[in-house]
């Protein structure tokens, strides 16, 4: 039987091997969980984004009121009322969000919590030349700028009249946790040439 013992041997050898198979199994299949779970969560957000931007270009579309006297003389695209076009991209940013009266949304896996506005800037572009608007919560303030020197908050450079549009809201995560989130989008208005 002594002789024989390293048969025993072998046998303990095959059982280590069974739990290290067994273990490494298991850290696989976790390793795998996690990951799925992750690019789950990307994937909802990646959503979100997706639904947030087609909102802010629609509703910086519909913002954009443009004079149609002065665009008819001379053919220059302008915003002239910065504080109607303001209003008309709130409402249309709470239809195309789905906002209550509270700016929160009804879909809360896309977009859960209130919806804020961050910046709304106008851009009004004749030659060289760009006048833009920031509309902020004391008075609307306008500044001056020049084509290819001026860019939107999200780094995107000014060459034609437009409005840019930027939100944050927060975005819930498939463990409960919650992400803020801002998203903005320049909205170009382009007439014809």
């Amino acid at each position: 039987m002594k002789k024989r013992g390293s048969l025993r041997q072998s046998i303990r050898s095959s059982a280590d091997d069974g739990q290290i198979t067994l273990f490494t199994g298991m850290f696989f299949l976790l390793f795998l969980a996690v990951l799925l779970v992750s690019f789950l969560q990307m994937e909802m957000i990646r959503s979100s984004s997706r639904y947030a931007e087609d909102a802010l270009a629609a509703s910086g579309l519909a913002s954009a009121l443009i004079d149609v006297r002065e665009y008819g003389r001379t053919h220059v695209l302008r915003i002239q009322d910065e504080n109607a076009a303001y209003e008309r991209y709130q409402s249309a940013l709470k239809a195309n969000l789905g906002l209550d009266d509270n700016w929160e949304c009804d879909q809360k896996k896309l977009i859960s919590g209130r919806v804020k506005v961050e910046n709304y800037t106008i851009y009004n572009v004749k030659g060289d030349e760009i006048e833009y608007c920031r509309m902020d919560l004391a008075k609307p303030t306008w500044q001056t700028g020049k084509v290819g020197g001026t860019f939107a908050p999200n780094g995107q450079m000014i060459e034609r009249t437009g409005v840019y549009g930027e939100i944050s809201y927060a975005v819930r995560g498939i463990w409960g946790f919650t992400v803020q989130a801002r998203k903005g989008k320049l909205v170009d208005v382009v007439g014809e040439e």
